[in-house]
């Protein structure tokens, strides 16, 4: 009789994984976080206290806090890498649960991540470009309700991800996912909304410094695309966990390349590319510039 108490690679994953696969995306979040970090740090150049001392007509942030704003996204990235390198461990050695387990939460958790940093660069925006003013609640509450909700919607993901592995508690982490997901996409529906209040603030009140400047609006759509990618990934999530253990996307290796790994390294090398030209550094450079010369002091 052949020893059935170790799982295969089969039982765990649902189907056979790429070895070759798995090892090419741990290699390339590896090098896109090493890069994203090399791009970040010569970022940081742009800032220049001296003149940011002088203007006062908008908040503006040091350079530490700036720096703080990526730490997400940078864990993020950390975290997809350990994902696949869990993935990696798992399929040599398929009787490794606490790998299969770990790259399966991790996996949940970057994206989650990738979206504090979008919403608090949003947030941040408002306030450089003093359109915070035009919201019903102020930008503190509006942030932490952003970043709560989505940690709460990680929360969920990470607990529901990590459970679903388990054949004993798989309902429970079913629908711990689903809600974690479910609250993902709903702080992104309000975030779309607020986006679309922001627009129609910058069209209706024509103030100087949103439109005067244009590195905002530069990061602004890379804020809308990356989000978009998530929403992609999230809504293939949500199709995954409610068809279940027979579903094609989970039984399939190809829809998680496809809708989930592939959109994540788009959206860091997205944020590498722009951070080269309009990174929160730059946004607030250009608008300090602007508010000095029109003697904003």
């Amino acid at each position: 009789m052949p020893n059935t108490s170790i799982p295969t690679t089969l039982q765990l994953y649902g189907f056979s994984p790429n070895k070759g696969a798995s090892v090419f995306f741990a290699l390339a979040f590896g090098l896109l976080t090493t890069v994203l970090l090399i791009v970040l740090f010569k970022a940081t150049q742009q800032y220049t206290s001296a003149a940011a001392e002088k203007v006062s007509a908008v908040r503006i942030f040091s350079k530490l806090h700036l720096c703080l704003i990526y730490l997400p996204l940078i864990i993020g990235c950390l975290f997809e890498v350990i994902a696949f390198i869990c993935r990696c461990v798992s399929i040599y050695s398929y009787n490794n649960l606490d790998a299969f387990i770990g790259g399966r939460v991790c996996i949940l958790m970057g994206p989650s991540l990738f979206m504090t940093t979008m919403y608090i660069i949003f947030s941040r925006l408002l306030e450089l470009i003093g359109l915070d003013q035009h919201y019903l609640f102020s930008h503190d509450v509006n942030r932490r309700v952003f970043i709560m909700g989505n940690i709460a919607g990680s929360i969920l993901q990470g607990v529901g991800g990590g459970l679903s592995s388990s054949y004993d508690t798989y309902h429970t982490g079913k629908a711990l996912l689903i809600a974690g997901l479910f609250v993902q996409i709903g702080i992104f529906a309000v975030f779309v909304l607020r986006e679309w209040l922001m627009f129609r603030v910058v069209h209706g009140d024509a103030t100087s410094v949103a439109n005067a400047t244009n590195k905002w609006k530069q990061l602004n759509a890379v804020l809308l695309a990356s989000g978009a990618l998530i929403m992609i990934r999230s809504i293939v999530r949500l199709v995954e966990v409610f068809e279940g253990t027979r579903s094609a996307i989970l039984l399939h290796e190809w829809y998680s390349y496809v809708f989930d790994t592939l959109p994540m390294v788009l959206l860091v090398a997205l944020y590498i590319v722009s951070s080269l030209n309009c990174s929160m550094f730059h946004v607030q450079r250009e608008i300090v510039h602007f508010l000095s010369q029109e003697g904003y002091v």
